[in-house]
C-alpha cells in the first residue's frame, strides 16, 4: 500500500505518503497524538481505509498495544466473518502487542480455513516461533 514503485496506479502525492509513513511510525513509537491526526487525515481520503487501518493496528502491536488490533478484528468480523487473512494478520499485531488472544486465532484459522494463504501465513507465524526455542513460544507453536 505504501510503495508507489510497487503499484503505479496507487502513486500517493508525496505528502500524502509522508502522512502515511509518519502516522505508522508514530504508533509504532507510541505517539498517539500525532498518530491519530495523520491518521485522520489519510483515512478520510481512501475509499475503503480497512487495509490501512489493518496496517495501523501491527503498527500499533509493534508499539506494545494490542487493543487496537483487538478491537479492529472484532469490528472487521462483524461485517466480514470470514476473512481468514485478516484473522491471521491481526493475530500478529495481537501477538506483537502481548494479547495471549493472538494463540486461539491462528488455532481457529488452522483448524476451520479453507483459505490456503491465510492457512499458510497461520502455520508461518508459528513455524518462525518455534525457530526461537524458547519454552514458550515452543509451547505456543505446539
Amino acid at each position: 500500500m505504501l510503495s508507489a514503485a510497487a503499484n503505479p496506479e496507487t502513486r500517493y502525492p508525496r505528502i500524502y505518503y509522508n502522512l502515511m509513513v509518519v502516522s505508522l511510525l508514530a504508533a509504532i513509537y507510541r505517539r498517539h497524538d500525532e498518530a491519530e491526526i495523520c491518521s485522520a487525515a489519510v483515512e478520510t481520503t481512501l475509499k475503503d481505509p480497512s487495509r490501512y487501518r489493518m496496517y495501523k493496528a501491527i503498527a500499533k502491536g509493534i508499539g506494545g498495544d494490542a487493543t487496537p488490533a483487538t478491537e479492529l478484528l472484532e469490528h472487521h468480523l462483524e461485517s466480514n466473518p470470514d476473512d481468514d487473512r485478516a484473522k491471521v494478520t491481526l493475530a500478529v499485531a495481537m501477538m506483537l502487542g502481548g494479547n495471549p488472544g493472538w494463540k486461539a486465532i491462528i488455532d481457529k484459522v488452522l483448524a476451520l480455513s479453507t483459505d490456503i494463504p491465510a492457512r499458510e501465513a497461520a502455520t508461518s507465524v508459528l513455524n518462525y516461533l518455534s525457530a526461537f526455542g524458547t519454552p514458550d513460544t515452543a509451547r505456543a507453536a505446539a
